[in-house]
């Protein structure tokens, strides 16, 4: 006789309540990351993909294996790559003591050291966050805005005409000057023209492949022979490295003895006191400045030239743009425009890898500590789940329409996001307003240009090659 069946009867019957909720989701079932499914290449292969082709083999990687797969480009390293939208919302949220960044920025230790916001995390991190934040806020950031306008003007104006260019170089030189406002404000150090040619010529190593390398993890014996082999630019780096180091060094003597203060990045750490007393070390503030010195004008140099690409294979919106620019009260569709450029092709196409410190479940997938979660901006912007044609240049789809911090990452996002956001959307819409105002702009290439990796940032194939021409100013707008 079936008692359980019997009793199931009587509770209903009775009008009293079964005591199995038959409304109850069945138990999701979590796999372990280990189950996740391995791109099925040579990890050299794998390597120069991510270089060389970054696009075609992310997207062949999302069609055979789904949005979430582990690739082996770090020997001995889990590294799965995620590109679900709530995966990533989750990986944003979980707490600081779960996932850690510091450890994923090894490849750029040679720009940043390892005393800087890139390599702290947890308390640590929060504290200098907190404490630098006012270099990129509040009236920090109209000193800069000034400033960012000033430039756009003063460096567009003297880029060549009527000859093919390539953007890269000139919207790079754009942005260390910015940087240099950031960093110094209105104190400048006697050494800045010296430091700008300097770190101008050390940056140009991004472009070779050894700079992946994580130089600081090489045997002594085999970092000398890297320096040996000149052809691979290490030498020339490390050596214009040293001459960068001494040339901040004294920078922050000069401004210390000077006792200026000030909201800028280095004023704001020279006023730095913590609970227990201690100050910000010389080395520490270095870092800073050297981090700024990298992430503060590769990836908006790479979004300039994203832009420019866009846009000439686009002539409806430049038109729209113009028209919106002459108008002359308002920028929501420069500001739609610069949201599509930063979609399609944000200058970090890979996020920096979370370490998972403590266990935890993503999307139905537990992760255990070692393994490393890679979000891919690429993936989740190209998504037709997303983003209806996805790889169309359509401004119109972020008009009245804030981009979701799941779904629209070029800055990053949770603890981590970017401290720079606002100024590099700034100098994205500084430089297009004058590039459009002024000039006509050329593609030399007739097709569409694809990615190539220059560091953390990825730029056009050939570093965007225009043609600017003086814009001719029709009878009728003169009029008007």
């Amino acid at each position: 006789m079936d008692h359980s069946s019997n009793a199931h009867d009587a509770a209903a019957t009775s009008g009293g309540t079964c005591p199995v909720d038959h409304t109850a989701a069945a138990p999701r079932e979590v796999i372990p990351s280990t189950a996740l499914p391995v791109v099925d290449m040579a990890r050299l292969k794998q390597v120069l993909s991510i270089w060389a082709r970054p696009e075609p083999y992310l997207k062949k990687c999302r069609a055979t294996y789904g949005s979430r797969f582990r690739v082996t480009i770090i020997p001995g390293v889990p590294l799965y790559v995620i590109s679900a939208p709530e995966d990533v919302k989750q990986m944003f949220l979980a707490p600081r003591d779960v996932l850690h960044t510091g450890s994923s920025n090894t490849p750029i230790e040679k720009w940043t050291g390892q005393n800087g916001l890139a390599w702290l995390d947890e308390e640590e991190h929060t504290s200098r966050r907190r404490s630098v934040m006012p270099s990129f806020r509040g009236e920090a950031l109209k000193r800069v805005e000034k400033e960012v306008i000033r430039l756009a003007k003063h460096e567009v104006a003297s880029w060549p005409r009527n000859e093919t260019v390539t953007v890269h170089p000139f919207a790079h030189r754009y942005t260390t000057k910015v940087i240099l406002e950031v960093l110094f404000g209105e104190h400048r150090p006697s050494n800045e023209d010296a430091m700008f040619a300097e770190v101008t010529k050390m940056l140009e190593f991004n472009s070779r492949p050894a700079t992946m390398r994580p130089l600081h993890m090489l045997p002594a014996w085999k970092l000398r022979m890297s320096r040996l082999f000149r052809p691979n630019g290490v030498n020339e780096f490390l050596t214009r490295r040293e001459r960068v180091h001494a040339m901040v060094d004294a920078a922050i003597e000069e401004r210390e003895k000077s006792g200026a203060t000030g909201d800028d990045l280095l004023g704001v750490m020279l006023g730095i006191v913590e609970k227990d007393g201690s100050t910000p070390s010389r080395t520490e503030m270095r870092d800073e400045i050297m981090t700024q010195f990298l992430a503060g004008t590769e990836t908006t140099a790479s979004a300039i030239c994203w832009a420019l690409e866009f846009l000439t294979r686009t002539p409806r919106v430049i038109d729209r743009l113009r028209e919106e620019i002459e108008e002359g009260t308002s920028d929501k569709y420069l500001t739609a425009v610069v949201h599509e450029v930063l979609r399609l092709g944000p200058p970090i196409q890979q996020i920096v890898p979370r370490e998972v410190v403590k266990p935890v479940e993503l999307g139905g997938v537990r992760y255990q500590p070692g393994d490393r979660l890679w979000a891919s901006a690429y993936l989740l912007n190209r998504d037709e789940h997303n983003y209806p044609e996805p790889d169309e240049f359509k401004p119109e789809r972020f008009l009245g329409v804030k981009p979701a911090s799941h779904t629209w990452i070029p800055f990053g996002g949770g603890h981590t996001r970017c401290l720079g956001d606002r100024i590099a959307l700034m100098e994205l819409k500084a430089t297009l307003t004058e590039i459009l105002t002024t000039c006509d702009v050329e593609r030399v290439e007739a097709e569409p240009v694809s990615a190539h990796s220059r560091t953390v940032v990825n730029i056009p194939r050939d570093g965007a090659r225009m043609v600017f021409r003086p814009r001719k100013v029709t009878a009728a707008a003169t009029t008007a």
